[in-house]
């Protein structure tokens, strides 16, 4: 009964800030009915799943080529291009959509977070291979990855991440928040309410950010 309050009481104190630190489970409220793409969902309470890589194994998942291919964006500097403010999370985020999508052909989603101030790419794990060496939310009944454009990675869980000025029990308390989420940088541009920002690049962009590939 003890843990039961103590659960009880820090689940409310979460829930007072603002938004509950799991991942998101959102879902279509029409049933099966089709909803728009730029309807705002609630996240659901929902289980974290911590990742249990196997010492020893290389996978060979689309998701984890992925994983790789963006550890070598960072390990060039991709991050440092964020911490300046050379470039922002809504230009990184068009890029890397585009990257996937023309070099592993899949689609993508780009998630708009306008209370964050934030987006990021959203991988259908169907599309890329399931494992549980990353986390997955699950939108609208469809499970996906989320990809982190700024750093980049694919996302798992972290305990105490700073994000955008601010300190987050971990990540899945980050990225449960409500959201949009577009086919397209077109769309997205469409989706970003009060948030001034763009899905757009500029040749000299493109120039830029291809030299991490």
């Amino acid at each position: 009964m003890k843990n039961t309050t103590i659960i009880a009481v820090i689940l409310a104190i979460i829930m007072l800030s603002g938004c509950i630190g799991r991942p998101v489970n959102i879902n279509d409220p029409s049933g099966d009915k089709e909803q728009p793409a730029n309807t705002i969902y609630k996240p659901q309470y929902d289980k974290i799943q911590t990742p249990t890589p196997t010492p020893g194994i290389s996978e060979n998942l689309l998701i984890d080529n992925i994983s790789r291919d963006l550890k070598d964006f960072n390990e060039k500097g991709w991050d440092k291009l964020y911490e300046t403010n050379e470039f922002n999370c809504s230009r990184m985020t068009t890029f890397i959509w585009d990257y996937i999508r023309t070099k592993y052909k899949i689609t993508s989603k780009i998630i708009v977070a306008p209370n964050r101030e934030h987006a990021w790419l959203a991988v259908r794990v169907r599309d890329a291979g399931d494992t549980d060496r990353y986390m997955n939310w699950t939108l609208k009944g469809v499970d996906y990855y989320f990809i982190e454009s700024t750093v980049p990675r694919v996302v798992t869980f972290e305990k105490d991440v700073y994000f955008n000025g601010n300190w987050y029990a971990s990540t899945s308390d980050f990225y449960t928040t409500r959201i949009y989420m577009a086919d397209d940088p077109s769309q997205a541009n469409d989706l970003t309410g009060g948030w001034s920002t763009e899905f757009r690049l500029t040749k000299p962009d493109i120039d830029k950010l291809s030299t991490f590939e």
